[in-house]
Order: structure tokens, then sequence, then C-alpha cells
């Protein structure tokens, strides 16, 4: 009898497991992270909205650049929560906007840093992300970058006037300040400088590598609207505090 069970497990096991899309992405607080309530709730809104659209999904959290690229790959299905850019468009499909984040520069107080042109910036060497789209583009542009795996260290040199700007998001800026214990002693010594060098809109994208890619994407989009419409959406951000 258990023979005939164990059979019928595992007949059955790759049913259940085909609409299960596995994941991947960074720790991003507060938008999402393995150590956030329902992973943040950038990740609450895209689980329902895979969920309505019939998948399930798991997340794997890894540095940026390597999550990127095993989702590039293949390795997994896709990215949750990514910018867009062209070269990424090549090799994964883009939600409609899930939401939107302000990048911003990031200084010690009273440096007297500011800008009106970004030109006036080059002068400075800049911190951030390895990988991120927003990185890129200052190397594209003739920045001085230097890059780390994550947000943390990167503003850990800032205080140690290893760098004069780190280039973060404006939402884990203030987050990582209020929570993180290596960063509580930093507030009141750091401040955004104004304007944000760019608003970007926030997707989640599934790799060109699976063929059926397409009409995964499509049925999230349909979800999304659905729960923009019914109040899903909205619900979500207010118990999360956004």
């Amino acid at each position: 009898m258990k023979n005939i069970i164990l059979c019928v497990f595992l007949l059955l096991s790759p049913l259940l497991s085909a609409n299960t899309l596995n994941l991947t992405t960074v720790n991003w607080e507060p938008f999402y992270g393995e150590g956030l309530k329902e992973n943040g709730f950038f990740a609450a809104i895209s689980r329902e909205a895979f969920k309505r659209a019939g998948y399930d999904i798991t997340v794997k959290f890894l540095p940026w650049k390597r999550a990127l690229e095993s989702a590039r790959s293949g390795k997994f299905d896709g990215l949750l929560g990514a910018y867009y850019t062209d070269d990424r468009a090549k090799t994964f499909y883009y939600s409609d906007v899930v939401h939107q984040n302000d990048e911003v520069f990031v200084s010690v107080k009273d440096r007297g840093i500011s800008y009106t042109q970004l030109n006036q910036l080059k002068q400075y060497k800049v911190g951030g992300m390895r990988g991120s789209a927003q990185m890129d583009e200052l190397r594209s542009l003739g920045f001085d970058i230097e890059e780390t795996t994550d947000n943390i260290k990167s503003l850990l040199k800032l205080s140690s006037h290893r760098l004069d700007m780190v280039l973060i998001g404006r939402q884990q800026f203030n987050y990582l300040l209020q929570n993180e214990n290596e960063l509580r002693s930093l507030q009141g010594n750091l401040e955004a400088i104004e304007p944000p060098f760019k608003s970007f809109n926030l997707y989640c994208t599934i790799t060109k590598k699976r063929k059926d890619g397409d009409e995964i994407i499509s049925g999230f989009n349909q979800a999304l609207s659905q729960m923009r419409n019914d109040g899903t959406f909205q619900a979500i951000l207010k118990r999360f505090g956004q």
C-alpha cells in the first residue's frame, strides 16, 4: 500500500509543482526582504497577483547581480522587483508597473554637496549596489563609481569618508537607518541630496527562457489591474503602512 501511495505521489508531483514560479531578488527593504513580514509589501502585492493568475511563488534572496544573472539564464523563473532597462528587456518579459521608487544621492551631512545639473556631481565618487540599473546608468554617463554587494556596505564606506556619495532608493535609505544596527548611529549624520537622481518604476519579470513567460505576465497584469480596481492593492499598502 505504501508503495502505491508513493507511486501516486511521484506521478502527481510534477502537476502539483507545475504552477509554482521560483523567483529571485535581493534583500531590498522595505519593498522586499527575507526578514520582513510576508517578505515585504511589494512581495505581498506580487504574491497575490500571481496567485490570482494561477501561480504560487517561492522567493530566493541573493546578492543582486547573482539574482539578475541567475534569472536571466533560466535558473529561476524571474525577478521579484526590477527596474527597466533595454538590455534586460532582451531577456525578460516585464509586467505592468507595480510600484515606484526615487533614487537619491546621499552624502555626509554638512558636506555642502548640491546640484542643479547632474554633471556638477561628476567630481565625486559615488557608491551603490553592484549590477543595478542606476549604477549602470551613472557609469555610462562617466561617473566615478564604486559598487558593493549591498547598500549597507556602501553607507558604511560613506560614513568613513571612503565615498563622497551613495546612490540609493529613498525608502530603503530611511528604512536602513532606522532598522539596521550597524547604521543606527549614523542617523542625523547622513542626508539625501535633492532633487532625486531619478524616479524608477518597479516591475516583476519572467525570463524569456520560459516559453510561457508572456502568458504568465499577461495573467499577472490582469490580476494586478483587478487588485487595483477592487481595493486589494491599496489594502495591502495600508496593511504595511505605505
